[in-house]
């Protein structure tokens, strides 16, 4: 990546957590200062910052070490493969009985990003692959990942009250948004009637880990097979949603 974008307070933070990997409890201000080039005017604040954040410890003598927002993290980036992982087993079988792709996604800031999919052997597919990211408000991923978002937490999401129309079915406003929210928690599951990509309908629903929405799953299909398939799909998606979650 081009210089010019990058941040020199992260690559500050980064230098001091890579170092800190290495030689935990070792290094005090003064010397983090003269080994990585920073003033110690600038790396008080940066550490200073750093410990308020949990992503340094500073012990008695004034030695730092990893924080335990650091682990958090990381934690968190290899339960994100687990997740995968299981999500690939347990949507074999409901790929297989429906005869229809399965998705599983994220919430990325107002955008849903696809992490994988389990594709039906099918000639007509929605792009829904890994890495495709769409507005979370046209899709029924969008809805459940965002399922227990209040008002408040769904204008930060959308902060403009205008919503972009994706498709003439598409949600236009923050305000339906919200309504729609209301009867996604009252169902448990989100539907998609071609507002994402006409000619395709979803439906969705949320996993949690230890209450809280981590992810979700969903089930597309071409409009024409929606009617016939639409009551089990919501059972079956519903049930792997259901079994990707857990308490712990």
């Amino acid at each position: 990546m081009e210089q010019k974008y990058s941040v020199p307070a992260l690559d500050r933070a980064h230098a001091v957590l890579t170092l800190l990997t290495e030689e935990p409890y070792k290094w005090k201000l003064s010397e983090l200062s003269k080994h990585l080039g920073i003033s110690k005017s600038t790396l008080y604040s940066l550490l200073q910052t750093m410990e308020r954040l949990q992503w340094i410890n500073r012990d008695r003598n004034e030695t730092y070490a990893l924080g335990s927002a650091v682990g958090d993290l990381g934690s968190a980036y290899f339960r994100q493969y687990d997740l995968i992982e299981e999500f690939r087993r347990m949507a074999e079988p409901v790929m297989r009985k429906m005869q229809e792709s399965v998705q599983l996604a994220r919430l990325d800031g107002s955008e849903v990003l696809y992490l994988t999919k389990v594709e039906a052997p099918t000639p007509v597919q929605m792009v829904s692959g890994p890495g495709v990211r769409i507005p979370a408000h046209a899709t029924g991923l969008g809805k459940s990942l965002m399922i227990d978002m209040d008002a408040e937490q769904v204008s930060r999401v959308f902060p403009q009250e205008s919503l972009h129309k994706i498709t003439v079915h598409t949600i236009g406003s923050r305000e339906a948004f919200l309504q729609e929210l209301e009867t996604v928690r009252q169902r448990g599951y989100s539907l998609d009637i071609q507002e994402g990509v006409m000619g395709f309908c979803c439906v969705a629903a949320p996993i949690r880990r230890l209450g809280t929405v981590v992810a979700a799953v969903s089930c597309s299909m071409p409009i024409h097979h929606w009617e016939g398939k639409k009551e089990e799909s919501i059972s079956e998606i519903c049930s792997l949603a259901k079994r990707l979650s857990t308490n712990i």
